[in-house]
């Protein structure tokens, strides 16, 4: 099925995100240099815009290249060809208008919860004080106002993402990056750090791209789903606008009749993506579109 006669899709912009992309993917082919001489080529022909306002999530089999996206909008690697586009200006070297959480936290353990987000501020030159004021701010908002003085090893995985969570807003950055930020947590705990992340996106609604294997959790939270084939050479093969009301409750979301149908609607493009990397895997071919 083409694109196009999907349903949902969108491509490009959507509607209500008018003007300058935050974050412009144009014809982008990313190529690794393999140690045995060997190329590898992970994404091929990659055209995407994120707009201010925007919550995007990427979503594709296990290889595509979901987090390889997020590394060149992110300035941590240069594309083989095509460009990258930062608020309608071409991106050189590390993209500072960025913040990036990773899957794995990247907490110091030897600083409390307190010092790990107030780090954050080093590089602005912020006077201590005012560090000190901001980062206990910033843990209040993610619900760790009790646990400042506790270290990474003391909190749960939940708390600890929750402090790397403030770490990356205290800088106020205008794009959020997030590579399956909540991958390594229990389904509960994702739950409510999904509902905690929809609550501080929807203060001043940043550009967000958003990583994630769970395509439940890509619907509930964002605005657009996009789909990724399977590698190599991946590309974009579809774009879903996902129309369901703000404000979110992920829990209630996902008991509507809308959300399921947009599920199904997209699981039909996923699906197909992600049989063809199992036969892949598996050395085979897919014959008449059956992985059986």
């Amino acid at each position: 099925m083409e694109l196009q006669d999907r349903p949902h899709p969108v491509a490009g912009a959507g509607p209500d995100s008018p003007g300058v992309a935050a974050v412009a993917l144009g014809g982008i082919d990313i190529t690794f240099h393999l140690a045995d001489g060997g190329r590898y080529q992970a994404v091929k022909g990659i055209d995407l815009k994120v707009f201010p306002g925007e919550f995007v999530s990427i979503v594709g089999p296990t290889g595509c290249g979901k987090s390889t996206l997020l590394n060149a909008a992110a300035g941590l690697l240069t594309p083989s060809s095509g460009s990258v586009g930062i608020f309608g200006k071409p991106l050189a070297g590390l993209n500072r208008r960025a913040g990036y959480l990773f899957q794995q936290d990247a907490l110091m353990p030897w600083k409390t919860a307190l010092e790990n987000v107030k780090v954050a501020l080093e590089p602005m030159g912020v006077p201590e004080r005012e560090a000190d004021q901001r980062a206990r701010e910033w843990l209040g908002r993610v619900g760790l106002r009790t646990f400042v003085d506790r270290y990474p090893h003391m909190l749960s995985g939940g708390q600890r993402k929750r402090v790397s969570l403030a770490q990356m807003l205290i800088r106020d950055p205008e794009i959020l990056l997030m590579d399956e930020p909540f991958g390594p947590l229990d389904a509960q705990t994702r739950q409510i750090m999904g509902n905690l992340l929809l609550d501080l996106w929807s203060r001043d609604r940043k550009a967000l791209m958003f990583v994630t294997h769970d395509l439940e959790e890509a619907i509930a939270l964002s605005d657009r789903v996009v789909v990724m084939s399977a590698g190599p050479a991946a590309g974009i093969v579809a774009d879903y606008k996902v129309d369901l009301p703000r404000p979110r409750d992920i829990a209630d979301i996902r008991l509507e009749k809308a959300f399921h149908e947009i599920h199904r609607d997209i699981w039909a493009s996923l699906r197909v993506e992600v049989q063809k990397a199992y036969a892949m895997g598996e050395g085979r071919e897919l014959v008449g579109g059956d992985a059986s």
